[in-house]
């Protein structure tokens, strides 16, 4: 257990979250040291960039109730308590302030690499890293073949897991971000759950035929599954 305090917030880590960050990013398919260095550096980011969006959360909630929160990282990611009941409206701005700390997060990182490589490079490194589109880039991709390797890769962990984990976090699936959010504003608990279902299905779906990605598909099924029984819990879909 890694625990520390930041900002007199009290944080915890659980070695199942190092475990979980070395599967994610293949700890086991590396074969040689450059390898293991780019699983080393992306639980670094993932350390770094959940931090960041949990501390949305904790900062938030704590600016608008008083009360001390605390983070925990663990398996499934992260997770910020702060002890006291929300009204709506502060849930919402609570819940909402951990994707826009990823997504700020990603901001600084853009102006970063305009500062280094110049507007048309910094294009060409986000949209590469987005799209993998090479006849999308404004600058040819000079600034992506000019980059080191380990910042390449470095960079490339940093913008897909502040932009797309942070985007893909505000789906109304709950309990991520934007099932939350959702249930903020949505007065009928089965609602949002059969859009959480649907959602989770229907994501699970597509990151499985469309991206071949197993980990989306296992994830958002699961997710699914557990709306589902939340559902069952509230009546039904009826």
């Amino acid at each position: 257990m890694f625990e520390f305090t930041l900002f007199r917030i009290p944080v915890r880590v659980e070695p199942w979250f190092w475990l979980t960050g070395f599967l994610l990013g293949g700890g086991l398919r590396a074969r040689g040291s450059s390898e293991f260095l780019e699983v080393m550096m992306w639980m670094v980011v993932v350390f770094l960039s959940i931090l960041i969006h949990e501390f949305g959360h904790a900062l938030t909630s704590r600016k608008l109730t008083g009360v001390q929160p605390r983070v925990r990282l663990w398996a499934m990611g992260g997770l910020a308590y702060p002890n006291t009941h929300l009204s709506k409206k502060d849930s919402l701005k609570v819940t909402l302030a951990g994707p826009a700390a990823g997504l700020l997060f990603f901001a600084l990182i853009c102006l970063a690499l305009v500062l280094k490589y110049g507007t048309l490079g910094m294009a060409d490194i986000v949209i590469w890293n987005i799209t993998h589109q090479n006849d999308l880039l404004p600058g040819n991709g000079l600034a992506i073949l000019n980059m080191d390797p380990v910042a390449r890769q470095l960079v490339r962990s940093l913008i897909f897991i502040n932009f797309w984990w942070s985007l893909v976090n505000l789906l109304p699936v709950y309990p991520l971000d934007g099932g939350q959010a959702y249930a903020a504003i949505e007065n009928s608990q089965k609602k949002v759950y059969q859009v959480g279902m649907i959602t989770g299905v229907v994501t699970a779906l597509v990151g499985f035929l469309h991206f071949g990605s197993l980990y989306i598909a296992l994830l958002f099924g699961f997710l699914a599954f557990q709306n589902f029984q939340r559902l069952q819990e509230n009546g039904g879909w009826k």
